[in-house]
């Protein structure tokens, strides 16, 4: 504009464009607003004398203006197009294109500003050719995403970014639905804010939604956008804003799943830490399939793996190459059923290759160059936390155990030799005198109280190496182990007639360590002492069975003696528990440390009735271990 014309000459054109329109004088003051400006924002003329420029723009964009006043009272000049949030008076954004220009008004130096409300009404109430053209040059070089749909959710336009994103040409998405390329978990999102809107309840303009190219990768998108309306206020379609963040959202989340397994004290079972750790990562990177193996052991899995799938062979591998990270793209069914992409990258322990993290995805080229680079850092981390925690629980396991041997020496030993210098005391008493059946009764009372502090002894000896065995285990054949502990304990019992019935495969294997005897001399030695008979009846049997991928093996041990209440069976796997008073004889240890020691095994050890409803006719106790 210049000093031929006055704002007169303009102010109708002004008026009834669909474009907002404001002049600004000494860079801040705003001396001039069209129709459509004031229509869209809610402000009056009397409202634009009382504020800034800048009190329009919303806080966040606030510093690309400042840094734009900066530029323009060096004397120097700012892009003429930029992108902002525009607060109404009320209190609601509209994201906004805005085109700067130098004009005279006045006789003054100013800048006018036109801008298009993409969320405002005035857009989609001009003519067809009108809005076209108005979203032709306003996206044609925008480094966001566009799209507008009609109610039906066809596609009225969409720019060039948009079908960069994608990966399809502006023909292919025409006759197509946005909603044709949303990922499963955004249909939903994306039709309760449409309904929201709809219904006129406060929303937020932004929210985050799941968009799959044409290669079937899912990538995640910041979405800025509203409900578009005829002239009579109906809905008739929607606009939107597309920013990829994929990258940035991978790497905030890949961040917080770190963090959520720095504290090693919420995840106490390793099982549970590794498959948590699998699943948030599957959820990262949209994979359907994975394998967390470590030490030997395959900790957590998704999915079916290929038959000839050896995960051991695969860490050798890269180990021998001397790569962290295998990227597999295309046909990768040789290390996964029905995948098409696949990223193995490896997990060192004490500086040495020990296993890996592997995802997996029947979406050909899945991962991008930078989620591998993003995965290895995390297989780094995580691994660094593993050992931390594992250390942490090695020092609580070792605290717990010196706990048990000071419950040990304190409770039992110590009451053992309170009652032999009792006894000790009395026997001195009755030395002199000629009452030799008290005399004699009290040494046998002390004697057994002296073998019974040698039993305590050897508890704790037995401990210590429980303590040393829990970290080493390998395959063993039951039956050789089963028949030396009933031969062992039926020398024990001179005086009673035993008989054990044996039904275990002669080549059974089971994955367990040296202790194992002791645990079945235990309760083999418990079946004899507490059935009250001469003779005894004790049946021993060896079940394979399957649970889920396991496959294990249960040992049954069956008595036909006193047998144990129900409300008592779980005392007896306690620290120093006897159950009732006819199961006081013991140090309360020995099923006790049979569970630590099964436990070790990773095993479960457990009570049941002989006769279901019954617990006068004997016990079961049925341990299930891991098969060899």
């Amino acid at each position: 504009m210049s000093d031929k014309h006055t704002l007169t000459d303009f102010e109708e054109f002004f008026d009834i464009t669909p474009m907002s329109i404001i002049i600004v004088q000494d860079i801040h003051k705003i001396v001039y607003a069209n129709r459509s400006f004031l229509d869209s924002t809610g402000y009056t003329f009397e409202d634009l004398g009382e504020i800034t420029l800048i009190d329009l723009i919303h806080e966040d964009d606030r510093p690309i203006v400042q840094e734009r006043i900066k530029i323009l009272e060096s004397g120097g000049k700012p892009e003429k197009t930029l992108q902002l949030r525009i607060v109404s008076k009320d209190g609601n954004v509209a994201l906004s294109r805005i085109i700067t220009n130098d004009i005279i008004f006045d006789d003054k130096p100013s800048r006018i500003l036109t801008g298009i409300n993409i969320s405002a009404k005035p857009l989609i109430e001009q003519s067809p050719e009108l809005v076209s053209s108005l979203l032709q040059t306003l996206t044609i070089h925008s480094e966001l995403g566009f799209w507008v749909d009609d109610i039906n959710d066809h596609t009225v336009f969409i720019n060039d970014r948009m079908c960069e994103y994608l990966g399809y040409t502006l023909d292919e998405i025409r006759t197509r639905s946005v909603t044709d390329f949303f990922h499963p978990n955004s249909q939903e999102l994306y039709y309760q804010v449409l309904k929201e809107r709809t219904e006129g309840k406060l929303t937020s303009s932004s929210y985050e939604l799941i968009l799959i190219n044409k290669e079937g990768r899912p990538n995640t998108y910041r979405v800025v956008g509203s409900l578009l309306y005829d002239r009579y206020g109906t809905p008739i379609g929607s606009v939107g804003f597309f920013t990829n963040i994929e990258a940035t959202k991978k790497l905030s989340l890949t961040v917080s799943v770190l963090n959520k397994y720095a504290l090693f004290s919420r995840f106490k079972d390793l099982s549970s830490f590794w498959e948590n750790v699998l699943l948030d990562l599957s959820d990262i990177y949209h994979a359907d399939g994975g394998m967390i193996f470590l030490d030997g052991e395959v900790l957590a899995k998704q999915g079916s793996f290929a038959k000839n799938f050896n995960p051991q062979d695969i860490l050798e591998d890269l180990a021998k190459k001397g790569e962290n990270i295998i990227h597999c793209q295309g046909n990768c069914k040789h290390v996964y059923k029905e995948a098409n992409s696949a990223v193995i990258s490896v997990l060192h322990l004490n500086q040495l290759p020990a296993g890996f993290i592997m995802l997996t995805s029947k979406i050909e080229n899945l991962f991008y160059p930078e989620d591998l680079d993003l995965i290895l850092a995390f297989c780094s981390q995580i691994s660094l936390n593993y050992e931390h925690h594992f250390l942490y629980l090695q020092s609580e396991e070792e605290r717990d155990f010196v706990s048990i041997l000071l419950d040990i020496l304190s409770h039992d030993f110590l009451n053992a030799n309170t009652s032999v210098h009792g006894y000790l005391e009395l026997l001195n008493q009755y030395v002199e005198t000629e009452d030799t059946e008290k005399f004699k009764s009290y040494i046998k009372r002390s004697m057994s109280v002296v073998e019974r502090s040698e039993r305590i002894l050897q508890t704790v000896q037995q401990l210590t190496k429980i303590q040393k065995e829990r970290k080493t285990k390998r395959t063993v054949i039951i039956r050789p182990i089963l028949d030396n502990a009933i031969d062992v304990q039926k020398s024990m019992f001179y005086d009673k007639t035993v008989d054990v019935k044996v039904t275990c495969t002669k080549n059974l294997k089971i994955i367990a360590g040296d202790l194992l005897q002791n645990v079945f001399e235990n309760i083999i030695s418990n079946g004899i002492k507490y059935t009250y008979d001469k003779e005894v009846k004790l049946e021993i049997e060896c079940i394979e069975i399957q649970e889920e991928d396991e496959k294990l093996v249960e040992i049954k041990f069956i008595d036909y003696g006193v047998g144990i209440p129900d409300k008592d069976k779980p005392l007896f796997f306690k620290r120093l528990s006897r159950g009732d008073n006819r199961f006081q004889s013991g140090t309360g240890l020995g099923l006790y440390m049979a569970r630590v020691l099964i436990n070790s095994y990773n095993g479960i050890i457990r009570f049941e009735n002989r006769i279901q409803d019954d617990h006068t006719k004997g016990s079961a106790v049925i341990i299930t271990l891991p098969r060899g």
